[in-house]
């Protein structure tokens, strides 16, 4: 525009006309664009075929690492001196990085989808504190197992069993390396016993070899068939489980305590309230996991909540009465056990484990007072999740517990003679993930769309009314370029 070239009434016409043209877009990015752009990131964040979500979803987008801690036992040989209790040496981490990735996924038309989650994981020996060939000693499980199965049985059974046990290779506690216990496995001649038996009182033996995770690396089929919602029509169940192997309840923990829901922390419902606490279901723990809000954090400049368990995530019914189902119909009412750990017999095929927080904090100091050398700290043994409540998307996770073994004397079996009643830390696993800087560029931006529409309609609404209160001033001051006063 010219203004030498223009009259006056062209010249007004031209800067009312700019001045609603920034007027008119800013009101409508003021009023309208902050609901408008969250309807629009909501619509992006439901799972399908074709979404945003689904790469992310299929394949973890960030590093996850699994930290493994294994427990060496110092003193089997001097437990069974009065007053000399077992002594503990926790041993690692040996570090893992995880990856995983969905297979066989199956699309419903009821807005959920099936799908196995293939674990696999690759040693990292520069961010470990040990060597996977350091010796560990820890007690034979199975070995163990089998005695506790015989535990109740009649002394002339008992008696066969103790020979048959000291014949073939049962021991209470054998020393293999740390890889070995781990993945990789070894040969026990006891298990090999046992397959060749093939006892029904025992039940039936897959593998003569035997590690705490055998045949897990790798495996598409170990923690089952997952059905989840994929948020489509209803984002107030996106993530939720619906069935593990095709059934509502785990089967393992009676009512409530069996029941399947929550994440599998691959998808959360997004834009849940501040007091509201998250749900996880683990494979391996055989149970949820519930984690309540403690407070807001900031992670790459991300604010988040933190969600953490609590001392009562493991009770019994002793803090929480509604955890009594945790405890099984068998030992009801007066063996459950003390509040802090949960009884993994249901799904370990009745073999005394127990699950808890990592050197049983947070436990009664029943089962910690039996054995030396634990050493609960909060800093280090914390279950947490950080979450951007908006998106549901978590920023760091920190998921430790442990898994221990109930060990009591029975002066049947040679293994267990004069022994104390103890508990033994086998192992802890941590699974540790923080968010990537590319991947929190992405969520800060689309946490930040509503502000950047508002801030810059909030701009364009000042430059119009500049403009118009530069016209308005030119019309009632005669100063319009070529203008006469009057």
């Amino acid at each position: 525009m010219c203004c030498s070239c223009c009259g006056v009434t062209q010249q007004k016409i031209w800067v009312f006309l700019i001045a609603v043209l920034f007027l008119v877009p800013g009101l409508l990015l003021v009023i309208l664009w902050t609901d408008f752009i969250n309807d629009k990131i909501y619509d992006m964040l439901p799972l399908g075929p074709c979404s945003n979500t689904y790469d992310k979803w299929v394949q973890t987008p960030i590093p996850v690492y699994m930290y493994m801690y294994l427990f060496n036992w110092t003193n089997p040989d001097q437990v069974r001196t009065i007053g000399v209790k077992p002594n503990f040496q926790q041993v690692g981490p040996f570090v893992y990085r995880e990856e995983k990735l969905k297979e066989d996924i199956t699309w419903h038309s009821n807005k959920t989808v099936s799908y196995y989650g293939q674990r696999t994981w690759y040693f990292e020996p520069e961010m470990s504190g040990a060597s996977l060939d350091d010796l560990v000693t820890c007690p034979h499980l199975p070995s163990l197992a089998a005695a506790n199965v015989m535990r109740d049985e009649s002394k002339i059974l008992k008696l066969g069993f103790n020979i048959a046990l000291n014949n073939n290779g049962g021991a209470l506690y054998q020393t293999h390396t740390a890889g070995e216990w781990l993945f990789d496995g070894f040969y026990d001649e006891f298990l090999d016993y046992a397959m060749k038996l093939n006892s029904s009182m025992t039940g039936p033996v897959e593998s003569n070899h035997f590690a705490w995770f055998l045949n897990r690396n790798g495996s598409k089929e170990f923690e089952g068939l997952f059905t989840v919602h994929t948020g489509q029509g209803d984002l107030t169940q996106m993530g939720e489980i619906k069935f593990w192997n095709g059934v509502n309840h785990t089967g393992f923990y009676e009512g409530e305590c069996g029941r399947l829901n929550g994440s599998t922390a691959d998808l959360w419902v997004p834009n849940i309230g501040p007091e509201e606490y998250i749900t996880v279901y683990i494979t391996d723990t055989c149970r949820i996991i519930n984690l309540v809000p403690t407070g807001e954090v900031e992670i790459e400049g991300i604010k988040a909540t933190m969600y953490e368990t609590k001392p009562d995530t493991f009770d019994n019914g002793q803090r929480n009465a509604d955890m009594k189902c945790y405890c099984p119909s068998d030992k009801q009412p007066d063996n459950c056990p003390a509040t802090g750990v949960t009884d993994l017999g249901p799904c370990a095929e009745g073999v005394p484990m127990y699950l808890s927080h990592p050197h049983f904090m947070y436990a009664d100091e029943s089962f910690a007072n039996t054995t030396t050398g634990l050493e609960p700290d909060y800093d280090k043994h914390n279950f947490f999740i950080v979450m951007e409540r908006k998106l549901g998307v978590p920023l760091q996770v920190n998921a430790n517990v442990m898994v221990s073994l109930h060990i009591r004397n029975d002066s049947d079996i040679t293994i267990l003679r004069d022994l104390p009643e103890f508990y033994a830390p086998l192992f802890v696993t941590s699974s540790k993930a923080v968010i990537s800087k590319e991947l929190a560029k992405e969520i800060k931006l689309a946490l930040n769309l509503p502000a950047i529409g508002f801030y810059c309609g909030l701009a364009s609404i000042i430059i119009g009314a500049i403009i118009g209160t530069v016209g308005i001033y030119l019309t009632v001051t005669h100063n319009w370029y070529g203008e006469s006063k009057k």
